[in-house]
């Protein structure tokens, strides 16, 4: 039987990029393995593999096949967030740019399908500052040329596919010939072969027999999904009510949500874009789900159903909803220790004490492990904290007492437990509450910043007494600012607006309120009325509180501008401390398992498995979303710019992510990405140049013209100790190793204008350290700063001590210190030692 496509619909199109996933995820070695440079930050094959598969598990998920500009949303969300490495974010950009030119049909025909690969192809052009051919551009460039050019039947798309991944072959094959480096490393471009494969992919959906039966598996899935959820057997039913909604909005957590209505039912499917968010449940309460639903954008599109009611099925219209007065069953709160198990993250949980319900949802939603209800006048016993901590199952857990009278009780059962236990002092409940949504702040400086903030108690007197001066009369309003009672008013507006006058100003970062039961429509307004950037207010249906205000205000000792790195630079905390830099971490694979370079995985536990457990590593930088999230956070601490310091351009994608993250929050002009031209400390150097530099307010022109004139001058030479890791990673074929090895070559590396290059080759460890300690004595003669680096064994270690003896020697010489390497180049290059010179004249 003759198979033939002629248009494409959503349903054949979620298809080809389901079936382009999985063919790109069965060759990301083979990808990998065309890599050129010895030391890149994100190998090709795994990098474009996890973005395709970042659009493939949006796309399993969906329910019901959707609407042509539905899907785009869906799959332009998911591949921009998930974008990973150079490679990646260029595949993020061409399938952006195809998907533009077909968002408005619900048909694609050929011609249509040709004129959105130009689309592909001129969104990918501008996506690179600076275009190279000879690389994933000019694949693309060629297969649009195809497409245009393309003679064949225009009522059927397999040829079409067929002709396009020729197209593609064929440019990949020329690569080489476009891009010395590929000839010269005998190689073809891996970004570009990467295109082949996605092409290939395509094809595969519509003539590969074991791809089609997976594919119709998928599609017959989804299209019954519905239909298996809704039509179940009267006595089977445990949540009756059907409930369907749209809502208006798709910026928010999406797991935090479905955390929160997954309790209240069964059958979830949930599926989001940027704009909306679509959610299908079974629950008995469907008022409780809608009220948890509206509270993150308008509903539309709502539908509940009774599943009891066979064949008569109960519509509920939105403006009965809306009017209507369900009654109300109040329920006595009974259950004390609430908790969300996606929050402990690492073997690290946050379990704070609340007052109610309302707020442990609050403490749950934002990032809280666990909650114990029993805040104000209902302090908790050790027995009861005590049972909580045993309920989690996480090794380190952080304890936020939220009240000053429970913090003794709190450090007795931590005492009791014999894992990590720490008690945080935190006095009130939105004190707590900063900890946990900042909870992935370094510890010191989250705890340094809350000592800025003011956390601010409003309630009402219960007798008369008289406290630092103020005589407080029984019913007055009074509040406590820091647990001091500082303010008194008659009314609780006139408190309201005594506090905002006082509190709030230009150093206020961001505003909190927590409502309580007896909170008032204009001591709301008042509070509105500031109209502070950022606001959060809650209901939290506190007792006895009428307030709970919170105010992060900017650190006095912040510099105007912060300084981003990536864990490339190898910086530790202790050397950062004091100093306005944030470090965004590499992504590492190492066998099954994802780690966060730095944060989950030390240097010390990477040499380790690297070493004893023998797997080649795979390491991603950030995608765009990540980057975003830093850039933000880091405006909200109160910086005006950023200057974004990232490892060589010519050997990372770093760069070009950070540049599309800074495009999505449209701040072009407060945010500097600088090319370090090199990695580790050479990379490092620059970071704590320009942080020392802004801490003592130098201007940002003066601070971007030492970073590009170190750039310049730096010198950085490496020896890589086992040329098998090299042989492993791709980087150099079996029979080099195994010569090299056998003649104990050891090869000293050099970073020159960004890239690495050959020095020379040496006979053994001695070799290598002789070399370096000629150009430790060459250039000596001159004033210079020294550093030495190692990573592995103790031998590279030893290596750079012998380096730092022949500095010791020479006066001109100042040693700035000796830096641990890290993943970034240890996954690629395996143990490694070498050295950072830059003159001291400027």
């Amino acid at each position: 039987m003759k198979i033939e496509i002629k248009i494409l619909t959503p349903l054949r199109l979620t298809k080809l990029f389901i079936a382009a996933s999985r063919w790109l995820l069965k060759y990301a070695d083979v990808l990998n393995d065309l890599n050129v440079y010895p030391v890149p930050d994100g190998d090709t094959g795994t990098n474009m593999s996890m973005t395709l598969q970042s659009v493939e598990n949006a796309l399993i998920g969906l329910q019901t096949e959707p609407k042509m500009e539905e899907l785009v949303d869906i799959i332009s969300e998911a591949v921009l967030l998930g974008a990973r490495g150079n490679s990646g974010t260029i595949l993020s950009q061409i399938i952006q740019g195809f998907l533009d030119e077909v968002r408005d049909t619900e048909e694609i025909t050929i011609p249509k399908a040709a004129r959105a690969f130009v689309s592909a192809k001129e969104r990918a052009y501008m996506a690179v500052s600076q275009p190279v051919e000879g690389t994933i551009l000019t694949v693309i460039r060629k297969v649009s040329e195809a497409a245009i050019a393309y003679e064949g039947p225009k009522d059927n798309f397999i040829p079409f596919l067929v002709h396009l991944k020729n197209a593609a072959a064929e440019a990949v094959d020329d690569t080489p010939n476009l891009l010395p480096k590929l000839k010269e490393a005998g190689v073809v471009d891996a970004g570009g072969k990467g295109i082949f494969y996605v092409l290939e992919g395509f094809e595969k959906s519509v003539t590969d027999p074991e791809m089609l039966k997976d594919l119709a598996r998928i599609a017959n899935s989804q299209v019954n999904r519905k239909q298996k959820l809704e039509y179940v057997n009267k006595n089977e039913i445990k949540f009756k009510y059907c409930t369907e909604f749209i809502i208006e909005s798709g910026d928010f957590d999406l797991e935090e949500y479905k955390a929160k209505i997954q309790q209240l039912g069964d059958s979830m499917v949930v599926a989001q874009t940027r704009k909306k968010t679509k959610t299908h449940i079974h629950t008995n309460h469907p008022g409780q789900v809608l009220e948890i639903a509206g509270a993150l954008g308008n509903l539309n599109n709502m539908k509940i159903e009774n599943m009891e009611i066979q064949h008569n099925h109960v519509l509920i219209k939105e403006e009965e909803l809306n009017g209507g007065k369900a009654p109300v069953v109040e329920e006595e709160e009974t259950v004390k220790l609430l908790f969300n198990e996606k929050n402990i993250e690492n073997n690290v949980a946050i379990y704070a004490v609340v007052d109610n319900k309302n707020i442990a949802e609050l403490f749950l939603k934002d990032g809280a492990a666990a909650t114990l209800i029993g805040g104000q006048t209902k302090n908790p016993s050790v027995a009861d904290i005590e049972d909580g901590l045993k309920k989690i199952s996480a090794k380190t857990i952080y304890i936020l007492p939220n009240n000053k009278n429970i913090i003794a009780s709190a450090k007795l059962a931590a005492k009791r437990d014999k894992r990590d236990i720490i008690v945080i002092d935190t006095k009130t409940m939105l004190e707590g509450y900063y900890f946990t949504k900042n909870r992935k702040m370094n510890l010191q400086s989250l705890l340094r910043q809350l000592k800025f903030n003011n956390s601010i108690e409003i309630t009402k007197a219960v007798r008369d007494t008289k406290v630092n001066n103020i005589e407080i009369k029984i019913g007055d309003h009074i509040a406590l600012v820091n647990g001091a009672l500082t303010e008194k008013a008659g009314t609780l507006e006139e408190l309201v607006k005594i506090v905002s006058d006082k509190y709030i100003n230009d150093k206020t970062l961001s505003l909190t309120v927590v409502k309580g039961k007896t909170a008032t429509e204009e001591a709301n307004r008042i509070i509105t009325a500031k109209n502070l950037k950022k606001f959060y207010m809650y209901d939290g249906e506190q007792d006895n509180y009428s307030y709970y205000i919170y105010l992060e205000q900017r650190d006095p000792s912040l510099s105007k501008i912060a300084i981003l790195t990536d864990s490339a630079s190898d910086l530790t905390h202790e050397m950062i401390e004091g100093l306005d830099i944030t470090i965004i971490p590499v992504r590492l694979r190492i066998g099954e398992n994802n780690y966060k370079d730095g944060v989950d995985l030390t240097k010390k536990e990477f040499w380790h498995k690297l070493i004893t457990e023998k797997v080649v590593p795979k390491t991603a930088q950030p995608s765009p979303a990540e980057f975003r999230d830093y850039y933000e956070e880091l405006f909200n601490k109160g910086y005006e710019k950023i200057i974004s310091i990232h490892m060589s351009s010519k050997m990372s994608g770093t760069q070009q992510v950070a540049k599309v993250a800074r495009e999505m929050i449209k701040r072009e002009k407060d945010i500097i990405i600088v090319d370090s031209k090199s990695v580790t400390f050479g990379q490092a150097y620059q970071v704590l140049e320009a942080a020392k530099m802004a801490k003592e307010d130098a201007k940002l022109e003066t601070i971007l013209a030492r970073l590009y004139e170190i750039a310049d001058k730096m010198k950085v030479y490496f020896a890589v100790s086992d040329l098998t890791y090299l042989e492993k990673g791709g980087r150099i074929g079996r029979a080099s190793s195994m010569i090299g090895s056998l003649l104990k070559l050891r090869p000293v590396l050099k970073i020159e204008d960004g890239e690495v290059t050959l020095e020379t080759k040496t006979f053994g460890e001695r070799g290598a350290i002789s070399y370096m300690e000629k150009i430790i004595k060459n250039e000596g003669k001159n004033s210079i700063y020294l550093y030495t680096a190692w990573g592995g064994t103790n031998q590279e270690l030893q290596s750079t001590d012998i380096l730092k003896k022949t500095a010791d020697t020479m006066r001109k010489i100042e040693y700035k210190g000796r830096f641990e390497i890290g993943a970034t180049i240890g996954s690629h290059s395996g143990p490694v030692f070498g050295i950072g010179i830059i003159s001291k004249i400027r």
